[in-house]
């Protein structure tokens, strides 16, 4: 009977352990969560935010519009609509960053300036969307958003539109 009670208590022991453990790895793994939900520091952008609108923003924008337009897309104009989606929803990101610009940290600061820059990020997303589901109407309504949050923004932070000597330069061949 010794010999029972024995092995129930080192039966006990090592479910206690076994418990220990795993409520130590659960927190482990909780706090390994939290740390990769976390974001380190940012890669500074290294232009100004007005060299991402004219080279990535506006390129990629006409293209979207001229697209939403079209009678009918083939499959590569979907795969080149999807790509100036993607470059859109990248350009909105980068200019939520201050660049080397004049004006740039001052904007980056502007809570208006965000939403503006999410507001692009999101048209390119609805954008995307359309290529996805290859609809036609979506990416002409994608179009319109796009129109609204870079009219809307220069409204706000650009009347004027300068480009500070950026040109919408190369128009490349058909």
């Amino acid at each position: 009977m010794k010999y029972i009670s024995q092995v129930g208590k080192s039966t006990r022991i090592l479910a206690l352990a076994a418990i220990c453990s795993a409520i130590t790895l659960f927190g482990m793994s909780i706090s390994v969560a939290q740390q990769s939900d976390e974001v380190g520091p940012f890669v500074p952008l290294q232009t100004s935010i007005n060299a991402v609108m004219v080279n990535l923003v506006d390129h990629a924008s006409h293209f979207i519009w001229d697209a939403s337009y079209a009678a009918n897309l083939s499959g590569r104009d979907w795969q080149e609509v999807e790509q100036h989606a993607i470059q859109l929803i990248a350009s909105g990101t980068a200019m939520s960053l201050p660049g080397t610009g004049i004006a740039d940290r001052g904007w980056a600061m502007s809570p208006a300036w965000q939403e503006w820059s999410q507001r692009l990020t999101d048209a390119g997303l609805a954008a995307l969307e359309a290529v996805e589901d290859a609809d036609q109407d979506a990416l002409e309504e994608a179009g319109g958003d796009l129109v609204e949050s870079c009219q809307g923004c220069h409204d706000v932070f650009k009347p004027e539109a300068p480009t500070e000597g950026l040109l919408h330069i190369p128009h490349y061949d058909e």
